[in-house]
């Protein structure tokens, strides 16, 4: 792969992670697409690869997730903090509306996978197969109640 189009992956990840989180109003995202893997939240986004594994390095590889690449901090990074005049619920997205975002933005910016946390405390994971979303832990037991599980297809 050409040192352009590892670029331009590195930048459409980036760019689906920061675009789902300001749709679904989301805390943080995390996309990942080949080798390429990007997080965005209120502070920023940032994207990784794995490192080399060469002997010299490998000790070093195992503690570290990957190297950043990319990365976009400071005051205009506020990537999802979307102001609204909207309060309370009426800015909330449904379950299915976070669903059916979630789905376009893998079909749309072609993910391996995508995991959303809510402020609310709702977890998202996709791959390319299937979607689960997951209500905020709640009881003694911190159990989950599942929201919406289904195949890309079904949402799209």
């Amino acid at each position: 792969m050409s040192a352009r189009a590892q670029q331009q992956d590195r930048l459409n990840v980036a760019l689906a992670a920061v675009t789902c989180g300001r749709l679904t109003y989301a805390a943080s995202v995390r996309a990942s697409r080949g080798q390429c893997c990007a997080r965005a939240d209120q502070y920023g986004v940032n994207v990784t690869e794995p490192r080399s594994r060469s002997p010299a390095a490998s000790a070093l590889a195992e503690q570290r997730n990957g190297n950043i690449v990319l990365e976009h901090w400071g005051g205009d990074a506020e990537m999802l903090v979307l102001r609204s005049p909207l309060k309370g619920a009426a800015r909330r997205a449904s379950s299915l509306e976070r669903a059916q975002v979630a789905a376009r933005t893998i079909r749309d910016y072609d993910l391996d996978s995508l995991h959303i946390a809510y402020p609310d405390g709702a977890e998202l994971s996709a791959d390319r197969v299937q979607l689960v979303l997951y209500g905020p832990r709640r009881g003694l037991l911190r159990r989950r109640d599942q929201l919406v599980r289904a195949t890309l297809g079904e949402l799209l």
